[in-house]
Formats: C-alpha cells, structure tokens, sequence
C-alpha cells in the first residue's frame, strides 16, 4: 500500500506547500526545491520517501503510487527512479 509502510510522522510536522510536478520540468530541479522544503528532515529518508507524492500531480502521482516497495530501500533510491522515468 505504501511505499515506506515503517514510517513514523514527527510529532507537529507540517506538510509544506509543494510546487506540483507533472512530468512537465527538469525532475532534478524539482527534487532540488523538495529537498529544500524539507530542509528541517533531511536526514529522515522515509520522511523524505512518503511525503514525495505530496509534490507530484498528474502521471507523476500515478507513477508514485504504482512503485513497488520493495524495490526502494533510501531516498537516494527513489531519487534515481524519479529521475530515470521523466
């Protein structure tokens, strides 16, 4: 169901507000502007993992949720697959 099933949310955190991505734009621009978004939990990779779809729309959150878990063991993981599909 989810890609990182493990995960705990901090107490008081707050999604922030995310450009959208649609598969229109430079995906490592658009991972730059996550990472500095979630400045405050870069050190927390499944963090990092779930909240990713929160900044995807379109066929971008579709390809998101079709991931197979298994398959994404960090962050950098998921970086790379992102990167590879658009």
């Amino acid at each position: 169901m989810f890609l990182v099933p493990s995960m705990v949310i901090p107490l008081k955190f707050k999604v922030p507000e995310f450009d959208k991505y649609m598969g229109t734009v430079c995906p490592k621009n658009h991972l730059k502007m996550y990472c500095q978004k979630m400045g405050a939990y870069a050190k927390d990779e499944k963090l990092l993992m779930h909240f990713f779809q929160e900044s995807l729309t379109g066929a971008a959150v579709t390809w998101y949720t079709n991931l197979e878990p298994s398959q994404f063991h960090s962050w950098k993981d998921l970086m790379v697959s992102f990167v590879r599909q658009y």
